[in-house]
């Protein structure tokens, strides 16, 4: 799981990073993992791993054999899935909406019905 985090102490105290929170503990993730200089605002490092999902872990055009789901966007019955991350839920995409602009839009609608404690 991932959420972001303000750092407490330290030369970056006051910056928030996006965080995976593990077992052995809790580290930076995407582009806040490395020569990042931190953020203003929890939403400034949500949208900067959006960023890096966006770049680097994105699978369009995923085809099931399942029965047809309605498409998150239209409504249009396909058996169509996008990812955004890994090991996350898939979204329904028909062929028309199977794009990262569809993506961002809808991480930010289940963004949205989170709890604003829980972790993405």
């Amino acid at each position: 799981m991932f959420t972001t985090r303000k750092c407490e102490t330290g030369a970056d105290a006051g910056k928030w990073y996006t965080v995976v929170i593990e077992r052995q503990g809790t580290r930076r993730v995407g582009y806040c993992a490395l020569g990042c200089p931190g953020h203003d605002s929890s939403a400034e490092a949500l949208a900067h791993h959006l960023q890096y999902q966006l770049d680097r872990e994105t699978d369009l055009w995923l085809e099931r054999r399942a029965t047809p789901r309605d498409c998150e966007i239209c409504g249009a019955p396909t058996t169509l899935r996008a990812r955004l991350g890994r090991d996350t839920k898939l979204f329904t995409l028909c062929r028309e909406h199977q794009s990262t602009t569809s993506l961002q839009k809808l991480f930010r609608q289940r963004l949205a019905q989170q709890p604003e404690s829980a972790a993405l």
